[in-house]
C-alpha cells in the first residue's frame, strides 16, 4: 500500500515517505508473489520492480476495473491464493486496461488542445457531458502535463456532474474543492493539494468556474515551469555513472520530481512513432554524440510536429531514465520541451 500510495502521488516523496518507499522497494521481491509474478509474465516484464512499473504498469491494470465498472476485480485480485483465478482476473484486467487506453486515446484526440491553448485560461475547465467518469481523473492529469496549469474534467453523471482536478505544485486543489463545499457550491468533494474529486449540481456549474478562477486570482501564482531545468549538460553526460548518480536521489514523485536538464544543438537524425501517440528519437549533438529519446504522448502536439519535421539544431529539455526493451537496458532521454 505504501508503494501504490506512492504511485498516486498521495504523499510528498520526502523525508520519512522517501525512505519508506526506498526500503519497501528494495525488500518487495515480486517473483515471491505470485499476483505480481503473473502480472509482471502476462506484461512480458523481466526486470526488478521498480516504481516506473507500479506506476505505468501494475497501477493501470489494478485500477482498469474501477475506471470501467468492475471494480470488484482489482479486490478479487489481491484477496485470491487460487492461481487459475489470479490468472483468469489478470487477464481481464489487461484486457480492460487496453480497452481503457483507447476509450482514452479517443478522447484526447476529440479535445481541441490549440483552442485552450488560445484561451490561454489560467485554470483549465474542460466540460464533456458524454465522457466516460471512469475516465475524468486521467484525462485531467493529461491536461494538466501538457499545460502545466491546474486542471478540471467535468462529465454528467445521472442528473448531476462529475468532476476530477489535478494541480500544480503551488496550488492546492483540494482546499479549493473543501471551500467550495463549505460555501454549499458543491454536493461532495475532497481531495489533497495536487489532486481531488467532486459532485455538483448543473445549475451550479457558472458559479463553479466563477469561484474557482477568482480563487486563482487571489493566490497571484505565476508559472515558473516553463524553460525551467536543474542545469545544462553535455551529451557526454548521458552515460551510466551519471544515471547512477541521479537513481541515488530515487525514487521520483510529488515534491522530488526527476530532475530536467537543458542539452543545447540538438538534431532529430531519425524518428518513429509508437502506439500512434509516441515519438522515438535518435538525437545527434554537434559534437557527434547520439541520443535515444521518447517523447510521450506528442504525436499530434507541436513538440511532436517538430520532432517530426524540423532538420535544424534546437535545445531540448528533458529527464534521463533508463528503458528496459527485450532483456536489454539503455538510457533515454525523454523529452519535455523544445526551444527552437
Amino acid at each position: 500500500y505504501v508503494l501504490l500510495a506512492t504511485v498516486c502521488d498521495v504523499m510528498p516523496l520526502r523525508k520519512l515517505n522517501r525512505l519508506l518507499s526506498i526500503i519497501a522497494l528494495e525488500e518487495f521481491n515480486f517473483k515471491n508473489n505470485y499476483i505480481f509474478n503473473e502480472i509482471y509474465r502476462l506484461g512480458n516484464k523481466t526486470n526488478k520492480l521498480n516504481i516506473n512499473d507500479l506506476g505505468y504498469l501494475v497501477g493501470p491494470i489494478l485500477n482498469a476495473g474501477g475506471r470501467l465498472s468492475r471494480s470488484s476485480y482489482a479486490t478479487e485480485l489481491l484477496s485470491s491464493d487460487n492461481k487459475i483465478s489470479i490468472n483468469n482476473i489478470t487477464n481481464k484486467l489487461i484486457i480492460l486496461n487496453e480497452k481503457r487506453k483507447k476509450i482514452e486515446s479517443a478522447i484526447l484526440k476529440n479535445i481541441d488542445f490549440e483552442k485552450i491553448k488560445k484561451e490561454n485560461e489560467n485554470i483549465i475547465i474542460y466540460f464533456n457531458p458524454t465522457l466516460n467518469e471512469g475516465l475524468i481523473g486521467i484525462i485531467a492529469s493529461k491536461l494538466k502535463d501538457y499545460f502545466d496549469k491546474p486542471s478540471i474534467v467535468i462529465t454528467k453523471s445521472k442528473n448531476i456532474l462529475k468532476g476530477s482536478a489535478r494541480s500544480i505544485f503551488d496550488y492546492n486543489i483540494g482546499k479549493v474543492i473543501k471551500n467550495l463545499l463549505d460555501r454549499d457550491i458543491i454536493i461532495t468533494g475532497g481531495g489533497h493539494n495536487m489532486a481531488a474529486g467532486f459532485s455538483l449540481k448543473k445549475e451550479n456549474f457558472v458559479y463553479f468556474k466563477k469561484f474557482i478562477n477568482q480563487d486563482y486570482l487571489k493566490k497571484k501564482i505565476k508559472n515558473k515551469w516553463i524553460n525551467n531545468y536543474e542545469t545544462e549538460l553535455s551529451s557526454l553526460s548521458l552515460n551510466r555513472k551519471f544515471y547512477d548518480d541521479i537513481m541515488k536521489l530515487s525514487p521520483f514523485g510529488t515534491e522530488n520530481p526527476n530532475p530536467i536538464f537543458l542539452f543545447k544543438q540538438i538534431k532529430v537524425i531519425k524518428h518513429q512513432i509508437l502506439d500512434n501517440k509516441h515519438i522515438s528519437c535518435i538525437l545527434k549533438s554537434k559534437i557527434g554524440i547520439t541520443i535515444n529519446s521518447i517523447s510521450f504522448d506528442s504525436l499530434n502536439t507541436q513538440i511532436g510536429k517538430h520532432l517530426i519535421n524540423y532538420k535544424n539544431y534546437f535545445n531540448v529539455i528533458g529527464y534521463i531514465n533508463e528503458n528496459f526493451w527485450n532483456n536489454k537496458k539503455t538510457l533515454q532521454l525523454v523529452i519535455k520541451d523544445l526551444i527552437l
